[in-house]
């Protein structure tokens, strides 16, 4: 009776570990779906600034560009030193975001290749276990018969 509950226990222990990489898991598809928005949000104010940089070639040459911002449902007319301001500070607190996601990313990949390999080594002491066990209950029946 105590190999068993042993035996329930150690699968008890197997199975926590196992929610707990697929939480990690989890967690892990969420960061790389937030880390695919903040790379369509940087590349989308890149080109923003690309635009921005013609428009200000186009101001150095004397014609006139005019820059908008959307405030709401209204376009607000826009000062373009402001409007380059604006999207190079948007840029730096993407950039910033980018590396705390990967790097986070990076630190929960490596906790659940650690927690996989942990979980591997659980099961195959499982297993060990329950060969040593039927070893045992075959030598048992041997001697009683």
């Amino acid at each position: 009776m105590a190999d068993g509950n042993i035996g329930q226990q150690a699968a008890s222990a197997v199975d926590a570990k196992i929610q707990e990489f697929q939480a990690l898991q989890e967690e892990i598809g969420k960061s790389n779906h937030k880390l695919g928005t903040l790379m369509a949000q940087r590349n989308e104010n890149e080109l923003v600034k690309q635009e921005l940089d013609i428009c200000q070639l186009e101001a150095a040459e004397g014609k006139d560009a005019v820059i908008f911002k959307q405030v709401g449902p209204v376009l607000i007319k826009n000062d373009l030193s402001e409007a380059k301001d604006t999207v190079e500070k948007r840029l730096e607190f993407i950039t910033g975001e980018l590396k705390k996601t990967e790097s986070f990313i990076q630190t929960k990949e490596t906790q659940a290749q650690e927690l996989a390999q942990k979980i591997q080594e659980m099961q195959m002491a499982m297993q060990r276990a329950a060969v040593e066990a039927a070893k045992v209950a075959a030598a048992q029946q041997q001697q009683t018969a």
